[in-house]
């Protein structure tokens, strides 16, 4: 294969990227490539305002969490209970339990969204 075709085909291979560089120019690249990566980061970064409704202290989001947790705790007690009083006092409970179960499903869902926004490590 001395044609023209083994020229041909060996600039293909290294146009694609399957013929091995040198560490030195590979090293080189990887590190213009991070900079020119930041610099474009930074561009976005410059021109974020928060609005002041949405600056809100750590402690306060810690204490929202909280009190949404600690009712959630109470909708799950309720739950069970009626449960209980239904399976085994026969007490006719259902809708409570239902309405009980919905909210504390429902609260559980925003719970884990609100504390995975506020706290998602990054």
């Amino acid at each position: 294969m001395n044609s023209p075709m083994k020229y041909i085909f060996v600039v293909a291979l290294f146009m694609l990227g399957m013929v091995p560089s040198s560490s030195a120019y590979a090293a080189t690249a990887e590190a213009v490539n991070t900079q020119h990566s930041a610099e474009v980061l930074q561009q976005f970064n410059d021109d974020v305002v928060i609005a002041p409704e949405r600056l809100i202290d750590v402690k306060r989001k810690h204490q929202i969490l909280f009190w949404m947790g600690g009712s959630l705790l109470i909708l799950i007690l309720l739950a069970a209970g009626f449960g209980i009083a239904m399976g085994i006092f026969d007490k006719d409970v259902f809708i409570w339990h239902v309405l009980s179960a919905g909210l504390a499903t429902t609260l559980a869902i925003a719970h884990g969204v609100v504390a995975f926004v506020w706290f998602y490590p990054g």
